[in-house]
């Protein structure tokens, strides 16, 4: 237990935004091959604790906003050759996902499914990541560079339920 104590004492300082409860780390029992479960019990959302904080003061693993309030900017988006600057704010963004979270859901996707985005990094792509994540899903995005045998290639292998593209 004493050589695990780092890893409880980091979750606990990090605030992270979970639910559930763990009863040990890891199971140091398990074979050095296998891929042993951590803080089994836990459930994390990375889209969750980006768009949000945990409350001040609370153990408990409620959202809150200090500090991604929704006024403050929480992403700059510069275009290539700089054409396009545009700033996104907290409240937005977490709008914004959540209307493609509900249409994602709505066309049927479930934790699990594979999303590809094929686009730039963008703010949109960012907008599907986090869709993507906060349904649990699993996130694929392949650039226009790649070209067309690429693209398909990357599709054909992931097998995606939703492909989405981007207008830039």
């Amino acid at each position: 237990l004493h050589t695990l104590l780092p890893y409880t004492t980091l979750f606990r300082s990090v605030k992270v935004i979970y639910s559930g409860s763990y009863v040990e780390v890891v199971d140091e029992s398990a074979r050095i091959d296998s891929i042993p479960n951590w803080f089994q019990g836990l459930y994390v959302n990375i889209a969750e604790n980006l768009l949000y904080t945990r409350s001040t003061g609370d153990c408990s693993s409620k959202r809150g906003t200090k500090g991604k309030e929704d006024t403050k900017i929480a992403v700059t988006q510069i275009r290539e050759g700089n054409t396009e600057i545009e700033n996104i704010t907290w409240g937005r963004l977490r709008s914004e996902v959540a209307v493609l979270t509900s249409a994602m859901r709505t066309h049927g996707v479930k934790k699990g499914d594979r999303i590809a985005i094929v686009a730039s990094n963008s703010l949109d792509t960012l907008k599907v990541f986090l869709a993507t994540t906060a349904l649990g899903c699993i996130f694929s995005s392949s650039s226009t560079d790649m070209g067309v045998k690429g693209v398909l290639d990357r599709l054909i292998q992931i097998k995606p339920t939703v492909v989405q593209h981007s207008r830039y």
